[in-house]
């Protein structure tokens, strides 16, 4: 089964619905109340060691960041984080949460909880995640050489049952305006000073699948395009696939304004006085090198 990219289409759609929408995006927020909140940043992998889980702090608008109390501690906020009841252990020179004690396994469910204190109050957060299926396998993880345009890249892979969320993340390993690829049909002949002013738009870049067949007994196909790839040089691409959680914060989180100008709350699935995310996902890797 063949499942193309669908950018442009979704460009154009995106488009449409801007230009006729009939919701008023203006919002006062000058009257909301702070309340301060547990941030958590924590994904967890199937046959991965658990780290890398930041718990931070949010703070009221129209404030600066302070980094001193941004992250919080177990010395300082009396901090106390958890998986599935094992406590994490502190990096102070990361300012992350890790273990060496838990191992996590494919479709198990885990818990996090977290304990601290924000300005003198108590706070406390859960959340749960079901860590997808076994099954995921990228067929051909080394891709080789390829003619920019001439020659299709497409990632072929089984995907995990039950998992229909897919995030294809495009990182490439040089990136600037010398092996920007000029003559591209998209935005060819860019001066340099718009590439430079738009750089990070043509750095990050990524696709994802959304509602596939997870039960499917053929590899699932994922075109590589013009828009993943915007420079002449090699590329790693992470393929996740993600559960729930996963799906919901990347889909919802930077994405609060909805077609018709109405504002949302993002899903972050996190009881208490927590947001953010508590997700997981099977991750792998596929590289190629796009040439002139």
């Amino acid at each position: 089964m063949i499942l193309r990219t669908f950018k442009i289409i979704t460009i154009i759609v995106v488009t449409t619905i801007l230009i006729t929408s009939c919701g008023d995006p203006v919002v006062t927020i000058e009257d909301a109340a702070y309340e301060p909140k547990i941030v958590v940043n924590a994904f967890i992998y199937p046959e991965e060691p658990v780290e890398d889980i930041y718990i931070t702090r949010n703070f009221m608008l129209n404030t600066p960041i302070d980094t001193n109390i941004l992250f919080l501690t177990p010395m300082v906020n009396n901090a106390v984080v958890s998986i599935n009841d094992v406590p994490l252990q502190f990096d102070d020179i990361k300012k992350t949460y890790y273990s060496n004690e838990i191992n996590i396994d494919y479709g198990t469910a885990y818990r996090i909880n977290v304990s601290a204190q924000i300005d003198g109050v108590q706070l406390n957060t859960e959340s749960f995640t079901t860590t997808p299926n076994r099954g995921f396998d990228i067929l051909v993880n080394d891709l080789g050489v390829a003619e920019y345009i001439r020659d299709e890249v497409s990632i072929d892979f089984m995907p995990s049952p039950g998992t229909s969320f897919y995030l294809f993340s495009y990182v490439p390993d040089s990136a600037s305006y010398d092996n920007y690829i000029n003559d591209n049909p998209f935005l060819p002949n860019l001066e340099r000073e718009y590439f430079e002013e738009n750089y990070f738009r043509f750095l990050f870049q990524f696709n994802l699948l959304l509602n596939i067949n997870s039960y499917s007994t053929e590899p699932i196909q994922m075109q590589v395009s013009g828009f993943d790839t915007w420079f002449y040089t090699s590329y790693r691409v992470i393929v996740y696939a993600g559960d729930e959680n996963f799906k919901d914060y990347f889909l919802t989180a930077a994405r609060v304004q909805q077609f018709d100008g109405n504002f949302i709350e993002p899903e972050f699935h996190l009881t208490g006085e927590g947001i953010g995310v508590f997700g997981s996902a099977i991750r792998d890797t596929v590289t190629f090198t796009i040439v002139p």
